[in-house]
């Protein structure tokens, strides 16, 4: 980008080739969206296909009696669903040019939400005390990105600028 002082001494011309090059990657950018928005389509049909097989599958083979290894292969594939939901939205967010703070929680979001389903999925007795620590430091580190998030979308506007 340009900075206002020189813009001042720019014609008008480079203003206007600055503003069609910006308008093309704006375009560019929401068309390779759009088709990754698409591909999302198809990887949350999978996940939500891959959650209805499972708990069928687990409901028929089960008669309703889960074991706790069969309720974490269950929520695996609902928050594998849902992870890809969330990704969708925020890809969809791209599409649709909503750039900003609404887009970084749902980015902290889908963050969180994998964190939890890598805590479902864990096998405790298998875990490190170091691996632990780093899920510990995700879980602090996005909880205080959510509510710093938080913090600047209440905060009033400057009056200034």
């Amino acid at each position: 980008m340009i900075s206002a002082a020189r813009r001042a001494t720019i014609g008008p011309v480079d203003q206007d080739s600055e503003n069609r090059v910006l308008r093309a990657y704006h375009l560019v950018e929401q068309a390779v969206s759009a088709l990754v928005l698409l591909g999302m389509v198809v990887v949350v049909a999978f996940a939500v296909w891959s959650f209805f097989l499972t708990l069928w599958t687990l409901g028929y083979e089960t008669r309703g009696t889960l074991d706790y290894a069969q309720f974490q292969t269950l929520f695996d594939r609902v928050l594998a669903a849902v992870i890809a939901l969330e990704l969708a939205r925020s890809i969809g967010q791209l599409v649709a040019g909503e750039h900003g703070l609404r887009q970084v929680r749902t980015v902290i979001v889908i963050g969180m939400l994998a964190v939890v389903r890598k805590l479902i999925v864990l096998e405790v007795d298998q875990a490190t005390g170091p691996f632990l620590l780093g899920i510990a430091a995700a879980v602090v580190g996005l909880a205080v990105a959510l509510l710093v998030t938080s913090w600047v979308e209440r905060r009033p506007p400057d009056p200034e600028g």
